[in-house]
C-alpha cells in the first residue's frame, strides 16, 4: 500500500513543481543569507520564508486524490481499511518530505508538512488548507508571540525561530493535526 501511495505521490507533476521550487528557493535564500549574515544560520533564515513551500507539498499529497475525478473512491475500493490506507499516506508523506528537506539537516519542515496534509485531509481543498496554514503559521503565530510572550513553546513556527524552545509543539502539532484527519477520514464518506 505504501508503494501505491509514494508512486502516486511522485507521479504528481504540481507536487514535484512544488517540492522542486521549495527546494530551489531554500537553496537560494540560504546562499544569499550566508552571504548577508555569516553569523547567522542560513538553513534557518531560509526557512522563514520557504516553510510556505513545505506546507504547501503536505497539502498537495494530501489533496491531491479530491480533485476533479474523485481518485479516493477507488483508491477506497483498492484500499477500504481507512486506518492502514491513512498510514500508508502519512508514511508516505514523511518519506516524500524527508529525502526533500534532508539538505536543510533539521525536522522544522517535516513538522510543517505533516501539518499541511491533516489540514489537507480534514478540507479535502487544496486552496483552503494552504490557506488556513498560511494564516496559522504567517498570522496568527507572530500575532500570539507578540501578544503572549509565554506561548512561544507551544506554537507550531516556534521550532523554527527557537530551537530549544519548540520542541514539544513541532512534534505535538503534526501528531494532532494527523490524528484528527485520521478521525475525520475514518467517519467521513468519500
Amino acid at each position: 500500500m505504501i508503494g501505491a501511495e509514494l508512486l502516486k505521490l511522485v507521479t504528481l507533476p504540481s507536487l514535484r513543481w512544488a517540492a522542486g521550487l521549495t527546494w530551489v528557493a531554500t537553496a537560494l535564500i540560504a546562499l544569499a543569507a550566508h552571504h548577508a549574515a555569516p553569523s547567522e544560520d542560513p538553513i534557518r533564515t531560509a526557512l522563514r520564508w520557504t516553510q510556505a513551500g513545505f506546507l504547501v507539498v503536505g497539502v498537495l499529497a494530501a489533496t491531491q486524490e479530491y480533485e476533479p475525478g474523485g481518485q479516493i473512491r477507488a483508491t477506497l475500493l483498492a484500499a477500504p481499511r481507512r486506518p492502514r490506507l491513512m498510514a500508508a499516506k502519512g508514511v508516505t508523506v514523511i518519506a516524500a518530505v524527508a529525502v526533500l528537506a534532508a539538505p536543510t539537516g533539521t525536522l522544522y519542515p517535516l513538522s510543517v508538512a505533516l501539518v499541511g496534509a491533516g489540514l489537507g485531509a480534514i478540507l479535502r481543498s487544496a486552496l483552503a488548507a494552504v490557506a488556513a496554514g498560511l494564516i496559522l503559521y504567517l498570522v496568527v503565530c507572530p500575532l500570539m508571540l507578540g501578544r503572549f510572550a509565554g506561548s512561544a513553546p507551544w506554537l507550531p513556527d516556534t521550532e523554527l525561530l527557537q530551537a530549544e524552545r519548540g520542541a514539544v509543539a513541532a512534534v505535538a502539532w503534526p501528531v494532532a493535526a494527523v490524528v484528527v484527519a485520521a478521525l475525520v477520514f475514518h467517519r467521513r464518506n468519500a
